[in-house]
């Protein structure tokens, strides 16, 4: 029920979840008549008069949820998510949830050893590994870590809202691998928090790495050496022109910074987040000065 509310009222929603429900009111209706049409026409024709339901909808819940937050500009803000798609909704998105977490003056400190922004967003094995201490024990750690991710095993947690389940992954009795939900965001090359368990005279250590997964590390590397044999095997031919050797190695390495620059930015400062996470849902301390990583 809060998931059918939320898509029309966006009062709690990140960024990421207001452009993914504007999206969908959007494009919604054109997809649902194309497939009847499919369905019982067996015809991919459409009266142009559809593609209007779309973005009127789009107005409409625009409007009223401005509205509803009290927004002094909603006619505005309603036409221009409903007349310009994409960049239309991510302006709405950004006046509507003008921070996606909250600053706090109380937040925890950073780790000293987080990498910098640069290399964050470009360099595929930067890192930070800090040490948690709680007095949870470990099946108590798996057991708020789960209630607090999506599981395909559970379908009820497939449309929870970013809030209550902020992260999907693996979890278990001897550790975790998590990374922050991102609405219409494939998984690949997102960070990563991994953790094991270690028990200590009553408490639990936690000893976690946050960065890219080893198969996106793994993945990233491949990928390159694909486009180096690629170059190789176009610049030994001699069936093919100087330009055309070099096109399709250019054509591919753009390619493939385009998506891994753009999904890096995403998931820029999603480090911070699951190191905040963390230390919140397991009422942990960062103890890594004291002990190894």
């Amino acid at each position: 029920m809060t998931f059918l509310r939320s898509a029309v009222i966006f009062d709690g929603l990140t960024r990421g979840e207001i452009f993914s429900r504007l999206f969908l009111w959007w494009f919604g209706p054109g997809f649902v008549a194309l497939f009847f049409d499919l369905l019982f026409r067996s015809t991919v024709y459409r009266d142009p008069l559809v593609s209007f339901v779309g973005p009127v909808l789009t107005v409409a819940v625009v409007w009223h949820d401005a509205r509803r937050a009290g927004l002094s500009n909603a006619p505005i803000l309603a036409v221009v998510a409903g007349a310009i798609p994409l960049l239309g909704w991510l302006y709405y998105a950004y006046v509507r949830a003008p921070r996606t977490t909250p600053a706090s003056a109380t937040a925890p400190a950073l780790p000293a050893n987080r990498p910098g922004t640069l290399r964050r967003l470009l360099d595929p094995f930067a890192s930070e590994r800090v040490v948690l201490v709680t007095a949870l024990s470990a099946s108590e750690c798996s057991d708020r870590l789960q209630r607090s991710k999506v599981s395909l095993l559970a379908p009820s947690s497939w449309f929870s809202l970013n809030r209550d389940r902020p992260v999907h992954g693996r979890v278990s009795v001897g550790g975790f691998a998590l990374k922050r939900r991102h609405p219409m965001t494939r998984e690949g090359l997102i960070t990563q928090a991994s953790g094991r368990y270690e028990d200590r005279l009553g408490s639990t250590l936690i000893h976690i790495r946050i960065g890219l997964s080893l198969f996106d590390r793994v993945f990233t590397i491949l990928w390159l050496g694909f486009v180096a044999m690629s170059l190789l095997i176009f610049s030994g031919s001699g069936s093919v022109s100087l330009q055309e050797r070099w096109m399709f190695p250019i054509f591919m390495v753009l390619i493939f910074a385009l998506v891994y620059v753009l999904v890096r930015l995403i998931a820029l400062n999603d480090d911070a987040f699951l190191y905040r996470f963390l230390l919140s849902r397991l009422e942990a301390q960062d103890v890594t000065e004291r002990e190894p990583v």
